[in-house]
């Protein structure tokens, strides 16, 4: 099964990934690139020297995203429970959460300088932002996909709100949960980048800042490529753990959201 995942999911971006580095190499050595895309060879040449640097800008990174990101998980399971519980509120809710995804992260980013200043709180804040709505999405549309019958049954025999939630509405939500959770990871990662942006001396965002005003653009590269590594192995990871929870259930072809 291991070598089946990798062939089917591993292989063909990976096969991508190479033929695009291989393309920008060439089309690099016959200047067909600007000088502020370098050449693959240049952004691993630097690898060495920058490591430590970069390890240590990335850990900043990693632990504000993933803290933002469970605060809002957590918040929109809340939510989306309590729309379950009371269908009155399922609208104001929803709408709520397109309100605040309808701002531009780079807009109300300085606004939250104003009032939390600088720092991991900021970075945090930002992160939760970018990723709750799509979590809020899959949660309500996880939560209204509970099979009518089941639901009817659930009713007959006087099941508690919290067992319908616990027992019948969450497993049947999974599917949309994990979609909505691999949607969500690179927006906090996304989130948390622009925060850093705003002004901080940690982080992968600070690193491509610095990198770009001393004019070392393969460093700045190299950062940028480690957000997308970054991104990439958040979504397979949540997908890889989708697979052993909810290996049963097709996830939903489509689910709204994003930024």
């Amino acid at each position: 099964m291991t070598g089946r995942l990798l062939d089917g999911a591993l292989l063909p971006p990976a096969l991508v990934l190479l033929a695009v580095a291989v393309g920008a190499e060439l089309a690099k050595a016959a200047g067909l690139l600007p000088v502020t895309v370098p050449a693959p060879s240049q952004v691993l040449a630097i690898l060495p020297d920058a490591l430590d640097d970069l390890l240590h800008h990335a850990g900043r990174t990693v632990r504000s995203a993933v803290t933002g990101y469970a605060i809002a998980a957590g918040l929109a399971l809340v939510m989306a429970a309590v729309a379950l519980a009371l269908r009155m509120l399922e609208r104001p809710i929803v709408s709520l959460a397109v309100l605040v995804d309808c701002i531009p992260l780079i807009a109300i980013a300085p606004i939250f300088v104003i009032f939390i200043g600088q720092g991991p709180r900021l970075h945090v804040t930002v992160a939760a932002i970018s990723a709750f709505f799509p979590l809020l999405i899959g949660c309500v549309q996880g939560f209204r996909s509970t099979d009518r019958n089941m639901d009817e049954l659930f009713h007959v025999i006087a099941a508690s709100r919290w067992q319908r939630l616990c027992k019948l509405a969450l497993p049947s939500a999974l599917p949309y949960l994990f979609a909505a959770l691999k949607i969500a990871a690179p927006l906090a990662l996304l989130g948390t980048l622009i925060a850093e942006w705003m002004g901080t001396d940690r982080g992968l965002g600070a690193m491509i800042v610095y990198a770009l005003f001393s004019f070392n653009v393969p460093l700045a590269w190299l950062a940028i490529v480690t957000v997308c590594a970054l991104s990439a192995l958040a979504y397979g990871l949540i997908a890889l753990a989708e697979q052993r929870v909810v290996g049963w259930s097709r996830p939903p072809d489509t689910l709204a959201g994003g930024r």
